[in-house]
């Protein structure tokens, strides 16, 4: 039962928040010397093979993160439901494989690999991302208090709401919030705007107040290093 209200309120909040996006991610380590041999690689395939205006493509690097999740990277596809599934359908792509190929040979571990979609996504990418993974036990009360709080969010804050429907962990996520900065100084102090604005921090009260038992499972601050 949690699951489904779970997966109904996020098709709710779709519909007043835009198109729902959806996105797998593959998560691997990389020795440092081979860094800048894995970026090359996929920055040449896909100049010569652009993504789709429907489907785009990522490279993390997991900056900070705990001792669970010490994988080094995460490559990610994210895209509509149509442009998802055909990058996905079954076809002959020799550079591809290639490519494939040679990062097997540079990456030394592959760590763990999930599914989800993306409901709520206000402004543009940013460098910086904080990640955080939650438990929470009533979804539908959880992502009305989180859309409320939205409208204090500074302007220039990306911020992005979803879920998982394949590869979660043991230790029980159900949700996932990044919230992205222009640089490292706004990530070290993310609350910093609400210091002096009486308005948004009575909004983060309530928010906190009104959305329910939440668990945080994980957080974590990821860099992005390329996006096609």
């Amino acid at each position: 039962m949690k699951k489904n209200l779970f997966l109904l309120s996020f098709l709710v909040t779709s519909v007043a928040l835009g198109q729902t996006r959806y996105w797998t991610s593959y998560n691997f380590s990389v020795d440092a010397k081979n860094e800048a041999a894995v970026y090359k690689l996929v920055d040449d395939y896909f100049k010569a093979n652009p993504t789709s205006d429907d489907v785009n493509a990522y490279i993390y690097e997991n900056h900070f993160k705990d001792h669970g999740n010490n994988y080094s990277h995460s490559f990610i596809w994210a895209g509509t439901l149509d442009g998802m599934g055909f990058q996905y359908s079954p076809k002959q792509d020799k550079d591809w494989e290639l490519l494939l190929t040679k990062l097997n040979q540079l990456i030394d571990k592959s760590h763990s690999a999930t599914m989800g979609n993306t409901v709520v996504n206000i402004g543009e990418n940013k460098p910086i991302q904080r990640y955080f993974y939650l438990d929470v036990e009533d979804p539908q009360r959880y992502l009305a208090a989180f859309n409320k709080y939205q409208m204090y969010r500074p302007k220039d804050r990306q911020v992005l709401l979803g879920g998982f429907s394949a590869g979660r962990s043991p230790d029980g996520e159900t949700h996932w919030i990044i919230i992205g900065f222009d640089d490292m100084k706004s990530a070290m102090d993310a609350g910093a705007y609400r210091r002096n604005n009486a308005q948004a921090q009575k909004a983060w009260d309530e928010y906190r107040k009104n959305r329910g038992e939440t668990r945080m499972v994980r957080n974590g601050l990821r860099i992005m290093l390329g996006s096609w």
